[in-house]
C-alpha cells in the first residue's frame, strides 16, 4: 500500500485549523508582508518629544510683548509648570510604552493627546493674530491696553502644537497597522474576541467614560474664566475671536470623539490609551486654565467651563488607566465562570462573589449613615436665629424623618449577603427618594435665611451631609449591581418584557407628573410645582426623582424578574413618602386643599405596584 504524502499547502490548512496562541512580538512586528507598526510609533514618539521640547522653549524665551516697551505681566506659574509637564508627560509615557513592546498603547495615547490637541492649535493661532484676546494666562497676563505682538516664542509654541498633532496622526496610522495583524483584541475567553471595549468592560466603566466625554464637550463651550478686570475681557465661547471659538470646539468634540472611539476599539489596550491621552490633553486645556484662574490673582478667577473641563479631564485619564485592567480582570471572570459550569460546579445563582459582597457592604454602610443623618437632622434645629426672633417651623423635616428611616430599613439588609443582592435595587433607587425629601427642607433653610437674624442650624448640616452619603449610597449600589452582573450567566441575550415595560412606563408617567404638580394649595402658598418659577431646591428634588422612577421601569423590564419587581417596589415606596408630604405638612398653609398631583400619585403607585407583581410573576433569568 502505497504511503499518503502531503502537499504544503495541506499541510499549512492543518496548521491553521489549529488554534494559535498570540506572541507579543507578532502584534509588536505585525507580518511579514505588511509594514511594521513600529516604523510609524518611531515617528510618532520622535515628534511628540519635539512637542515637548517646543512647549519647554516657548515658556523660555516667552509669547508675547508690548509694542510700545512697557512691561507685560507674567503668567501663573503653577499652571505654566503644568502646561509644559503634561506633553512632556505624553512624549515620555508614549516612548517607555513603545520601548517595552506596547505599540498598540503608546500610538493610542499620542493619537488621543494629538486629537485634542488639534483644537490647542488653533486656540493658539490667537497669540498671532490678537494676543491681548487669547486669553493664556499661564503664559503672560496683560496689565494695560498696550498692543501686544507675538514673539518667536509663539511661533515655537504652535510648531510643538503642530508636533503634537502630526505625533497623533501617526500614533493614529500605527494603531491602524497594529490592527490589521493577527491578535488584536485577543482575548482569554473566546466570546470577548472581536468584541468592542464597551462590552468588555461593562455597562457601568463604559457610561462614566461616555458620560466624562459628554461633559468635557459641554466644558470646552463654557468660559474657563470669570473676569471684572477691564484688560482681562472674558466671553462667551460663541462670542469671542474666531480661533478662541473655533479651537474650544474642536476640544470639546475631539475629547467627544476620542471617548467614543474608545468605546468601540476592539483593543482595551488601545482604548485605554486613546482615552488617557484626551484626558491629559483635556488637562492641558482646562486643568490648565483652572490653575491660572485661581492664581492670577485679584479680578481674574477660575470659569465653570475650568472646573468642568478638568472633572471630564480627570475622569477621562482615570477611566482609562482602569479600561485595560478591568477588561482583562472581567475576561478572566467570563473565563472561569464558563469553565465552572462546564464542571457543574458553580453555585446557587443568588449568590453574590465576593466582589458584590464588598460592594454591598459598602452601599448597605453608605445608605446606614445617609439614613442615620437625615434622622438625626430633622430632630436637630434646621434654623438658628438671634436673640428676640421667632425659630421658622420648617414641616418638611416630617418627611425627611420618614424617608431616613425607610433608608436605613432599605440599607441594613445589604450588610448581609444572603439578602444583599435581593434587596440592593431598592436601595439603588430610593435615595432619590431620600434626597427628594431632604430638597423640601434645603429649599425651606434658603428661604429663611433671607430673613434677618436667622441662620442655618447644625440640623440643615446634617441633612446636607445625608443627601452627600445618599449619593454616594446610589452610586455605590449601582457598583454592586455592575458586580453582580459578573456573577450570574449573561451568555444569553437579555429581553426586555413588553408587559412590564408598558406597565412600568404607565406608572413613572403618572408617577411623574404627580411629582411635578402641587401635593397642595392654600391660601397664602403652594406646594412645590413646575408651574412656578423659578424653581427651588424642592422642585428639583422632586423632578430628579420623577427621572428617576421613568429610568427605573426601564431598567425592570430588561432586568431579572426578582431584581425588577424589587426595583418597582422602591418606585412604589419613594411615591408613598412624597404621597405622604400632604398630611404631614400641608398644615404650612393656610386653608389647605388637596392639589392635583394627588389624583396621578395614586394612580402611579397603583400601576407600578401591579407592574411589580407582574415582574415577579416572570420566568428568572
Amino acid at each position: 500500500m502505497p504511503t499518503p504524502t502531503f502537499d504544503d499547502s495541506s499541510a499549512r490548512r492543518a496548521e491553521r485549523a489549529e488554534p494559535q496562541r498570540i506572541q507579543p512580538q507578532d502584534e509588536q512586528h505585525g507580518r511579514a508582508d505588511d509594514p511594521s507598526p513600529t516604523s510609524r510609533i518611531a515617528v510618532a514618539v520622535v515628534l511628540a518629544l519635539l512637542a515637548a521640547a517646543a512647549a519647554v522653549t516657548a515658556l523660555l524665551i516667552g509669547v508675547v510683548e508690548s509694542v510700545d516697551g512697557s512691561p507685560v505681566g507674567t503668567g501663573a506659574p503653577s499652571a505654566a509648570i503644568m502646561a509644559v509637564s503634561l506633553p512632556v508627560l505624553v512624549a515620555v509615557l508614549a516612548a517607555a510604552g513603545a520601548a517595552r513592546g506596547r505599540v498598540d498603547s503608546a500610538a493610542a495615547l499620542l493619537a488621543g493627546y494629538g486629537a485634542v490637541a488639534l483644537g490647542t492649535t488653533l486656540l493658539d493661532v490667537a497669540l498671532l493674530s490678537d494676543p491681548i484676546d487669547a486669553n493664556r494666562l499661564e503664559l503672560f497676563r496683560p496689565l494695560s491696553a498696550a498692543m501686544l505682538d507675538a514673539t518667536a516664542g509663539a511661533q515655537v509654541l504652535l510648531v510643538g502644537h503642530a508636533a503634537s498633532v502630526l505625533a497623533g496622526v501617526a500614533g493614529w496610522s500605527a494603531v491602524h497597522r497594529a490592527g490589521l495583524g493577527d491578535g488584536y483584541g485577543h482575548s482569554v475567553y473566546s466570546e470577548h474576541v472581536g468584541r468592542a471595549a464597551a462590552g468588555r468592560v461593562g455597562p457601568l466603566l463604559s457610561t462614566l467614560l461616555g458620560g466624562f466625554g459628554v461633559l468635557a464637550a459641554v466644558a470646552a463651550f463654557t468660559s474657563l474664566y470669570r473676569s471684572d478686570d477691564p484688560v482681562v475681557i472674558v466671553t462667551a465661547v460663541v462670542e469671542s475671536p474666531v480661533f478662541v471659538a473655533v479651537g474650544s470646539g474642536v476640544v470639546g468634540i475631539a475629547a467627544l470623539v476620542v471617548a467614543a472611539s474608545a468605546l468601540a476599539s476592539l483593543s482595551p489596550t488601545v482604548a485605554s490609551g486613546a482615552s488617557v491621552g484626551a484626558g491629559l490633553g483635556m488637562l492641558g486645556f482646562a486643568g490648565v486654565g483652572l490653575l491660572a484662574g485661581l492664581s492670577t490673582g485679584a479680578r481674574v478667577d477660575a470659569g465653570v467651563g475650568a472646573y468642568l473641563g478638568t472633572v471630564a479631564g480627570l475622569g477621562l485619564l482615570i477611566c482609562g488607566a482602569v479600561l485595560a485592567p478591568v477588561a482583562a480582570v472581567r475576561d478572566r471572570r467570563a473565563l472561569e465562570r464558563a469553565q465552572q459550569r462546564e464542571r457543574g460546579a458553580r453555585g446557587a445563582r443568588g449568590v453574590a462573589g465576593p466582589g458584590a459582597i464588598r460592594w454591598h457592604a459598602a452601599a448597605g454602610s453608605a445608605g446606614v449613615l445617609a439614613g442615620v443623618l437625615l434622622v438625626v437632622g430633622s430632630l436637630l434645629p434646621i434654623l438658628e436665629t438671634s436673640s428676640g426672633t421667632a425659630v421658622p417651623q420648617i414641616l418638611a423635616t416630617r418627611v425627611v424623618l420618614v424617608a431616613g428611616f425607610v433608608l436605613i430599613l432599605g440599607s441594613v439588609p445589604l450588610l448581609f449577603s444572603e439578602f444583599a443582592s435581593s434587596t440592593r435595587p431598592f436601595v439603588a433607587l430610593f435615595w432619590l427618594g431620600a434626597v427628594s425629601a431632604a430638597a423640601s427642607v434645603l429649599q425651606s433653610v434658603v428661604l429663611a435665611e433671607d430673613v434677618e437674624g436667622v441662620g442655618t442650624g447644625t440640623g440643615a448640616l446634617a441633612i446636607i451631609a445625608g443627601v452627600v452619603a445618599a449619593t454616594v449610597t446610589g452610586l455605590l449600589a449601582l457598583f454592586a449591581g455592575s458586580a453582580e452582573r459578573d456573577d450570574v450567566d449573561t451568555s444569553t441575550d437579555a429581553r426586555t418584557d413588553g408587559v412590564v415595560l408598558g406597565a412600568g412606563l404607565f406608572g413613572a408617567v403618572l408617577l411623574a407628573l404627580g411629582l411635578a404638580l402641587p401635593l397642595y394649595r392654600g391660601s397664602d402658598v403652594t406646594a412645590a410645582t413646575v408651574t412656578e418659577f423659578p424653581w427651588g431646591w424642592d422642585t428639583w428634588g422632586q423632578l430628579l426623582l420623577a427621572v428617576g422612577v421613568v429610568v427605573g421601569a426601564v431598567v425592570a423590564a430588561r432586568a431579572r424578574a426578582a431584581r425588577g419587581s424589587v426595583l418597582l417596589t422602591a418606585a412604589v415606596v419613594a411615591g408613598l413618602v412624597h404621597l405622604a408630604s400632604w398630611p404631614l405638612t400641608s398644615a404650612r398653609a393656610g386653608d389647605p386643599q388637596m392639589g392635583p398631583a394627588v389624583l396621578p400619585l395614586v394612580a402611579g403607585i397603583v400601576v407600578f405596584a401591579v407592574a411589580a407583581a407582574l415582574s415577579a410573576r416572570r420566568a428568572d433569568r
